[in-house]
C-alpha cells in the first residue's frame, strides 16, 4: 500500500533535511524505534515496536539509505524487519522530501510503499494511515523540542498506541443524599399527614360533679313521692 504523510517543523528546510538523513540522531524521536548497530555509513540495524489497540508487534531489521540528494532535499530509504516471534514482517521503501512551509518553516513530505504481513495487517489501510500520521506528529514535536533546541535526543520514545484512545470509564455515580423535608408547622415531616391528636382528656372532677347533681335530683324526686304517699 502507498501511504502519504507530512510533518511540519519550525525550522528552515536547509536545517531539517540533514537531520532526516542522520538516522542515528533522529531515530530516538520516532516512538518505539531504536538503532542498535551501525553496519556502515548507510546501513543500520535496529528495532521498531508498534502498538495498535491490544496488539503489540516488535520488528527487528535494517534500514538502508539508498539515495541522498541535498540539492533537491530528497532522501530515499529502504527498511525491512521481522517479528522475532514469527508474528509477521514489514517492508517499506520511503521517499522523503523537504519543502518550504507557508510560515517560513519546513514541511516534510513522506511517501511510503509498505508491505505488512501478520496480525497488524488485519487493521486495514485506514488504521495504518492513522498510525503513521500520529507517529510522525510526535516525531516532529520531539525533533523541535530536543534536537532543534540543542539539547539532543531525549532518548527512545515509548511505542504509541495506533488506535484513538478509548473513552475513560465513567466514574461511579453516587446517589445524592436527599435532604429530609423541613418540618411542617404541625411538627411532622412535610408531605406526611400530621398524627391524629389524642382525644381530649376529661376535665378533673366532671364525672363526680354530674353524679352529685343526679343524686340530688333523685333524692328530691324520692322525697316528693314519699311525701305525697304519707
Amino acid at each position: 500500500m502507498i501511504l502519504e504523510n507530512q510533518l511540519a517543523v519550525g525550522l528552515s528546510p536547509e536545517a531539517l533535511f540533514p537531520l532526516l538523513a542522520d538516522l542515528e540522531r533522529v531515530a530516538p524521536c520516532l516512538p518505539g524505534a531504536t538503532i542498535t548497530e551501525r553496519v556502515d555509513a548507510t546501513t543500520f540495524r535496529g528495532r521498531v515496536t508498534v502498538k495498535i489497540g491490544p496488539i503489540t508487534v516488535g520488528y527487528e531489521g535494517t534500514a538502508t539509505i539508498v539515495e541522498v540528494a541535498p540539492d533537491a532535499r530528497r532522501l530515499v530509504m529502504r527498511c525491512e524487519g521481522r517479528d522475532p516471534r514469527g508474528a509477521g514482517s514489514a517492508l517499506a521503501t520511503i521517499i522523503a522530501t523537504v519543502e518550504s512551509g507557508p510560515d517560513g518553516g519546513a514541511v516534510g513530505r513522506i511517501q511510503s510503499d509498505v508491505a505488512i504481513t501478520g496480525r497488524i495487517a488485519q487493521f486495514g489501510r485506514g488504521v495504518i494511515e492513522d498510525v503513521a500520521s500520529r507517529l510522525l506528529t510526535q516525531f516532529a514535536q520531539c525533533v523541535e523540542r530536543s534536537i532543534v533546541s540543542g539539547a539532543g535526543p531525549v532518548g527512545p520514545q515509548p511505542p504509541m498506541s495506533g488506535l484513538p484512545p478509548t473513552e475513560p470509564a465513567p466514574a461511579p455515580v453516587r446517589e445524592a443524599a436527599v435532604p429530609a423535608p423541613p418540618p411542617s408547622p404541625t411538627g411532622g415531616p412535610r408531605g406526611t399527614a400530621p398524627p391524629a391528636a389524642p382525644p381530649p382528656a376529661a376535665a378533673p372532677g366532671l364525672v363526680g360533679l354530674v353524679a352529685r347533681v343526679l343524686w340530688v335530683r333523685l333524692r328530691r324526686l324520692l322525697a316528693r313521692t314519699g311525701g305525697s304517699g304519707g
